[in-house]
């Protein structure tokens, strides 16, 4: 598929699904304040598959995929497609566990599901990609197998995979048309974070002009030596993998907020950030009601 067609695409047709999903909490997710009945959605539904957008191709280098779903505002719909015309237990369950406790305003772009069995030397349980160029069609792909080998770290993965989504929201959290050197506050290789973004905030707090200046330029990540030795001198990483990137820093921190997760206590301020936002609090609140706090800790130790 093009560039174009992709832009076209993903702003025209999934803003008209992010309208026509809004509404108050007594109205049906899928009814419209502007028309749309569930004839019309299945039909927006259909141009996006035909046009390219439900496409395996996308995710099966990492094994086979089972199925795929369009979401629309955290409702999923129905198989956009299903390996063997079946649909996939699995990947509903895993999507049910992150919704389940997760307020919908965090959900809601993520528009493309996708469940697969990985290959016998793949490694990645969970991951996200932006489908366009204005990072408004977000694909998340599940790791089915290992819900069932290690349900736990699944529900971890998927709240760390979710940070990538909602922290790249264009407008609110990204500015996509503010080049690297105009940018006030940290540039990512995409866009620049907003003054009032999660992103800014953490890095505000979190990530010394030091730190800053051990990243590559072009907003990409530390690689694993640097990493290894921020880690090694930084007790306030959750691994090494958390100093690689200021993002992977906010998402292993997270997913171990929302989980109530027993971390040393030199990690107590990145928890108490969260705390200062209410839909993350609520986040946390969710998985303690669900019995999902106080998961173990898998992660390594730092410093």
């Amino acid at each position: 598929m093009t560039a174009a067609l992709h832009r076209r695409l993903a702003v025209g047709i999934v803003g008209a699904l992010v309208l026509a999903s809004c509404g108050s909490d007594d109205v049906e997710p899928l009814e419209s304040p502007v028309g749309l009945d569930i004839d019309e959605v299945d039909e927006i539904l259909a141009e996006l598959t035909d046009a390219g957008f439900c496409d395996p191709a996308d995710v099966d280098d990492l094994g086979l995929v089972t199925a795929m779903h369009f979401v629309v505002q955290g409702q999923i719909q129905a198989p956009c497609y299903a390996d063997g015309g079946l649909d996939d237990q699995r990947l509903l369950a895993a999507w049910d566990g992150l919704t389940s406790i997760t307020p919908s305003e965090l959900v809601s772009d993520v528009s493309l599901l996708a469940g697969f069995e990985p290959c016998s030397d793949c490694d990645t349980l969970a991951f996200v990609s932006a489908l366009d160029e204005e990072s408004s069609f977000f694909l998340m792909a599940v790791d089915v197998v290992s819900g069932d080998d290690d349900p736990n770290e699944l529900l971890l993965t998927m709240q760390h995979e979710l940070t990538h989504v909602f922290n790249q929201k264009p407008g609110s959290q990204l500015d996509l048309d503010v080049d690297p050197d105009s940018c006030d506050t940290y540039f990512n290789g995409t866009g620049c974070f907003t003054d009032d973004s999660y992103m800014a905030a953490w890095i505000e707090e979190f990530w010394s002009d030091d730190l800053l200046d051990e990243l590559p330029a072009d907003g990409a990540p530390n690689d694993d030596d640097t990493a290894a030795d921020l880690c090694d001198a930084e007790p306030t990483f959750l691994g090494s993998y958390a100093a690689t990137h200021p993002e992977e820093d906010f998402a292993e921190s997270f997913s171990a907020y929302v989980f109530d997760i027993d971390v040393p206590d030199s990690l107590g301020e990145k928890m108490a950030f969260f705390d200062d936002y209410p839909e993350f609090v609520e986040i946390q609140r969710n998985a303690e009601a669900a019995g999902l706090s106080g998961l173990p800790n898998n992660f390594d130790v730092c410093g």
